[in-house]
């Protein structure tokens, strides 16, 4: 495959139609957010771990007793959030399906890019993407579930039984991570090809799983090579949004501290709104445009991988 063509043409499509932009911006609001949050917990020795665990127990039960008697408020609260939650993934994944029809059109006889049409177009897919998305996480949530299950079992016996079991506990355990996160990977390449067999070959759920399995199976050192180079340019795109978060952060902030100087705090907190406003749309705009390219790279691979095929 000519890769360099396949990057300079997806290149080439988001110069050329601001109308992928859009989409890639409403595909952003869930395609953006892959990283994983991680909270850490600091664990105190000067002797107060008794009054830690009042506190919280005591908090919990103030917890508790404001659900108890606010039932009302918090189904209410629920259902607000399921709903605006499929509002989001209805949106992303409309914009999602349009971006590859915008792109498989495009490519297929030259049609140009039309925000309005390539969404409309992009809705009658979103359950299928969403069943998609669900059995990829289902299957992952599954492994994942048998790998805690087999790490508990390891702890057990290295307690009770003896501490030798950490010598094939420790190099299983890793080998064990090692596969779950060469399953995702796996199951990643299945979404990212699914997805255009759905909206490009029009298959249900099942047939758009079994056909990027075979089109992987078929095609897999150029699948790889496709995923590596995607993993290039993410790291590329993301060093060059780092340096423009602190480019314009850094300029933010010294326009803040002279706003304090000559405004006082009331002043600051105004600018300061306003700015985490606009820094946030301007960091979904970027997300936007680099998702839309990613988007555009993967639906002409896949092409490509279809044609070989």
């Amino acid at each position: 495959m000519k890769w360099k063509e396949i990057l300079l043409k997806a290149f080439e499509y988001i110069k050329k139609y601001r109308a992928l932009w859009y989409l890639g911006i409403l595909a952003a609001l869930t395609e953006g957010g892959s990283g994983s949050n991680f909270s850490s917990m600091k664990n105190s020795t000067s002797g107060n771990s008794g009054g830690l665990t009042d506190t919280m127990q005591s908090s919990l039960l103030r917890a508790s007793d404001w659900v108890s008697n606010n039932q009302t408020e918090v189904i209410v609260i629920f259902l607000a959030f399921v709903l605006i939650s499929l509002i989001i993934l209805y949106i992303s994944y409309s914009a999602r399906a349009g971006l590859i029809h915008s792109i498989d059109k495009a490519e297929s006889g030259g049609k140009k890019p039309e925000f309005h049409e390539a969404f409309h177009a992009g809705q009658k897919y979103f359950w299928r993407f969403l069943g998609l998305s669900l059995l990829m996480a289902l299957m992952i949530f599954a492994v994942a579930f048998v790998l805690v299950g087999l790490i508990a079992i390891f702890i057990i016996l290295v307690a009770a039984v003896s501490m030798w079991f950490l010598i094939v506990a420790i190099p299983v355990g890793l080998l064990l991570v090692f596969g779950i996160v060469l399953l995702a990977v796996y199951l990643g390449w299945i979404l990212q090809l699914a997805f255009r067999e759905v909206v490009i070959k029009e298959k249900s759920i099942s047939a758009a799983f079994t056909g990027a399995r075979e089109l992987i199976h078929h095609n897999f050192t150029n699948v790889v090579l496709a995923w590596l180079i995607q993993a290039a340019v993410n790291l590329v795109a993301g060093i060059a949004m780092a340096i423009v978060v602190l480019v314009i952060g850094g300029a933010l902030f010294a326009i803040g501290v002279g706003i304090y100087f000559a405004g006082g705090l009331s002043a600051v907190l105004a600018y300061g709104s306003i700015a985490i406003i606009l820094f946030i749309a301007l960091a979904l705009f970027i997300s936007g445009i680099i998702a839309a390219y990613i988007s555009t790279y993967w639906t002409i691979v896949y092409k490509n991988l279809s044609t070989k095929s």
